[in-house]
C-alpha cells in the first residue's frame, strides 16, 4: 500500500490544504487534508498488510480505500464502539507448576454503523 498511500498524498498537496500532523493515535506520523487524516491499516502478527494490493484487469496494482466517520454516540450517525459490561477481570491465583498469576480478562466490544453514510470502500484504485 505504500504507492498507493503516496499517490493520494501526491494528491492531497496538489490540491491543497494537506498538513503534516506530528503523530496519530498511533504515535505515527500521519498526513491530514482539511482536518481528514489519512490512516494506515497496517500489517498483521505475519507482516501481511491488512489491505493487501492485487492484481487487477490489465496486469496493474490496485487497492481499495475505505472512507469512516466515526461518532461518539448514536446521535452522530457514524461509526461506533460498543462494549457489554466493560472490561472484567478474574483473578485465578497463582499457577500450580510455575511461579505466575493468572487473570481472566473479559472484554466483550463490537462496531456499529449508525448512518447509512458512515462507511464507504472505494474498490480498484490504481496503485501506478
Amino acid at each position: 500500500m505504500p504507492a498507493l498511500r503516496a499517490k493520494i498524498e501526491s494528491g492531497f498537496r496538489r490540491l491543497g490544504g494537506a498538513e503534516l500532523l506530528s503523530a496519530d493515535m498511533a504515535g505515527k506520523r500521519t498526513v491530514t487534508w482539511k482536518g481528514i487524516p489519512l490512516l494506515d491499516a497496517g500489517q498483521k502478527l505475519d507482516g501481511t498488510d491488512v489491505l493487501p494490493m492485487t492484481i487487477g484487469t490489465g496486469g496493474k496494482q490496485t487497492g481499495d480505500i475505505y472512507a469512516v466517520r466515526f461518532g461518539a454516540t448514536e446521535a452522530d450517525a457514524g461509526v461506533g464502539g460498543l462494549t457489554n459490561g466493560g472490561v472484567q477481570t478474574t483473578d485465578l491465583g497463582e499457577s500450580h507448576d510455575k511461579p505466575v498469576y493468572r487473570t481472566r480478562i473479559d472484554f466483550y466490544c463490537g462496531l456499529a454503523l449508525f448512518g447509512g453514510k458512515a462507511a464507504a470502500r472505494l474498490t480498484n484504485v490504481l496503485a501506478g
